[in-house]
């Protein structure tokens, strides 16, 4: 990603086109199919250029970046990483080069799938399912796929084309040889390799009830789920026969996906580690060294599963947790190196503090190390986790006093408090954290893996 972000430039031009048509059906579904997953500065992106395509394209008419990161008010970091989400669902091409005016950008936009399509194809339903929730979801499918309508016992009468109109034979034979071929329906994870034995998988189906000619029509669906949710060929097998219906020896796809996401879960709530034998045996001295909104944040990194943690944190940054970020954050949950509370404040630290966009690359790597290092530590309380990177921080600045650079860039403080969902509404509760609190909280979670970043 950032090799593709160094690569560009606001003084780049740009130029739209697009082959499909796109109206107000195309964009009713890009609102609520697809923007769940891409997030609103994706959408804004496509609907401006949307408005940019021009009839006749012209590469010397190009106009600059500078002019869509102004309307948009968005930073280019952020319209790349926007740029790539659409590239990713299919809606966008971007194409490059060079010439005597300089660098030149070629977007074209892609039409969406259909509605119906979009729900027929296992990865986008899926990933639309898990970012919106079971129940969400099956109302936007209740919107737009209407229930089937069967009149078997009807007998079509249509008319065909050469019933009602008249053409001559040897047009027809000559239009037909240059007819194009029908280009063939691509799903998106057939564009994605998935860790899948397809041959250990038909082995294990040989040994239980499921029909072996379920496997084909399943595969598809099942590749989505081992994608997303890492399920191997043993667990796969016990999801058809869970979803096998015995009436007609078919397997109820849905209720393979619905499932799916339920074991996914429920394995994240049975891998947690106990938290309250650490809590409990805290030094008060140590939580004495803490303030107020270090204990706010601290008792919320305790009530949240890190998968979901993560969510609320891109939430609250109007964005979505990607593939990438839900399996970092659930290999280390699986570790059970850390607690979860533990792991929570090494996710604010990075997507908050650092405000960071993604989990992902060199984040990611910073992120996975870090934690390791604090096993290591065997720090187990997000309480001794904030003291010992204090004190080790203050402990690298003693040491790198002669480095001014470093000591101005240690002076940094965060902006960034806690999001609102995190704070305490109820009764009772303690006084609002004042500004200097904030600075302070923001200042230690800086602190928090200084020097775990300095001694990599």
């Amino acid at each position: 990603m950032s090799e593709g972000l160094r690569q560009m430039s606001p003084k780049d031009g740009y130029v739209v086109n697009t082959k499909a048509h796109i109206g107000s059906t195309e964009f009713k579904v890009i609102l609520k199919l697809y923007q769940p997953l891409m997030g609103v500065n994706a959408y804004g992106i496509y609907s401006l250029l949307a408005t940019k395509v021009a009839q006749t394209p012209d590469l010397l008419a190009r106009r600059m970046h500078k002019e869509l990161l102004d309307i948009l008010s968005l930073g280019l970091r952020d319209f790349y990483e926007a740029r790539i989400r659409l590239e990713a669902l299919g809606l966008l091409k971007t194409f490059v080069q060079k010439d005597e005016l300089g660098q030149v950008f070629i977007y074209e936009l892609q039409a969406p799938l259909s509605a119906e399509d979009f729900f027929k194809d296992d990865l986008l339903s899926m990933l639309l399912a898990d970012s919106l929730g079971q129940i969400q979801y099956d109302e936007l499918k209740q919107e737009f796929v209407k229930p089937a309508f069967t009149y078997a016992n009807a007998k079509e009468v249509t008319k065909s084309l050469l019933d009602v109109f008249t053409v001559k034979k040897d047009t027809l034979l000559k239009n037909s040889q240059v007819k194009a071929p029908a280009k063939p329906t691509k799903n998106f994870v057939d564009s994605v390799e998935v860790d899948l034995d397809v041959e250990y998988l038909k082995e294990l189906l040989a040994q239980s009830f499921v029909p072996a000619t379920e496997i084909s029509r399943s595969l598809e669906t099942l590749k989505s789920i081992a994608l997303l949710y890492g399920l191997n060929e043993l667990e796969l097998v016990k999801l058809l026969e869970q979803a096998l219906n015995v009436k007609d020896d078919k397997v109820d796809l849905e209720l393979v996906k619905k499932l799916a996401t339920q074991q996914f879960d429920r394995q994240f709530k049975e891998i947690t580690p106990k938290e309250s034998k650490v809590t409990a045996s805290i030094d008060p001295e140590v939580s004495a060294e803490l303030t107020q909104t270090d204990l706010a944040l601290i008792a919320v990194s305790k009530q949240y599963l890190p998968l979901e943690f993560i969510e609320e944190l891109k939430r609250q940054k109007n964005s979505f947790v990607t593939n990438l970020e839900r399996y970092t954050v659930k290999n280390l949950v699986e570790k059970q190196v850390l607690p979860n509370a533990v792991i929570n404040v090494l996710l604010h630290y990075y997507l908050i503090a650092q405000n960071n966009t993604m989990l992902e690359d060199k984040v990611a790597n910073r992120f996975t190390k870090a934690a390791a290092k604090l096993a290591e530590k065997k720090i187990t309380a997000p309480e001794e986790a904030m003291l010992y990177m204090r004190k080790a921080n203050q402990k690298a600045r003693k040491e790198q006093q002669q480095k001014p650079y470093y000591a101005r860039k240690q002076q940094i403080v965060q902006k960034e408090t806690l999001p609102e969902w995190a704070k305490d509404k109820k009764e009772g509760s303690k006084a609002k954290p004042t500004k200097e609190d904030k600075q302070v909280l923001n200042a230690q979670i800086d602190e928090l893996l200084a020097q775990l970043e300095q001694s990599e």
